[in-house]
């Protein structure tokens, strides 16, 4: 039995706070997409197998799309989240927590991933070329590690004080 979909998502009618659920995109992916979506039920058996298994990568699918839509309209952009099984469009302070813990798991990913670099890699193993460039990556990650912990610490003492955080620049 062949479902006919009829699904669309007008990014360009988003707005902060509403909740496209997954379900939805699901949908809207399959009309996008049906390759993927008949490739993914031979590989899985049946739609509700597949849909298990792929929801989370159609989300994020959907969600790109939406965002390269509203920036062809020129519209101005949303910040969106997949959790849940949904896509969320967030509210201005939903987005302002949800960024900035980004940008700290940003800077505790790149402070693990220098770490490894130092020592996860046998630099005995390598060439002289392979050796010195391993060496200038490990040296610029290290600065970039350090000036950021350096930021962070003087925030804190800022904060300590009483101070506020200085203003970035066009902000």
């Amino acid at each position: 039995m062949k479902t006919t979909r009829i699904v669309s998502i007008d990014a360009t009618k988003l707005w902060k706070g509403q909740t496209i659920e997954g379900d939805l995109a699901w949908d809207y992916y399959a009309t996008q997409r049906p390759e993927s979506l008949a490739s993914w039920i031979t590989k899985y058996g049946d739609e509700p197998t597949a849909k298990a298994a792929m929801l989370s990568q159609v989300l994020m699918r959907v969600l790109g799309w939406l965002e390269r839509d509203r920036t062809k309209a020129e519209l101005p952009p949303l910040v969106m989240s997949t959790a849940g099984g949904r896509i969320s469009v967030l509210t201005d302070e939903a987005a302002s927590n949800y960024l900035n813990d980004q940008a700290y798991q940003g800077l505790r990913r790149h402070q693990r991933a220098t770490g490894r670099l130092a020592t996860a890699v046998d630099e005995t193993q390598l060439t002289a070329k392979a050796r010195r460039e391993h060496q200038n990556r490990i040296n610029v990650h290290s600065f970039i590690a350090a000036s950021a912990q350096g930021a962070q610490r003087q925030l804190r003492l800022l904060r300590k004080a009483g101070k506020e955080a200085p203003r970035l620049e066009g902000a």
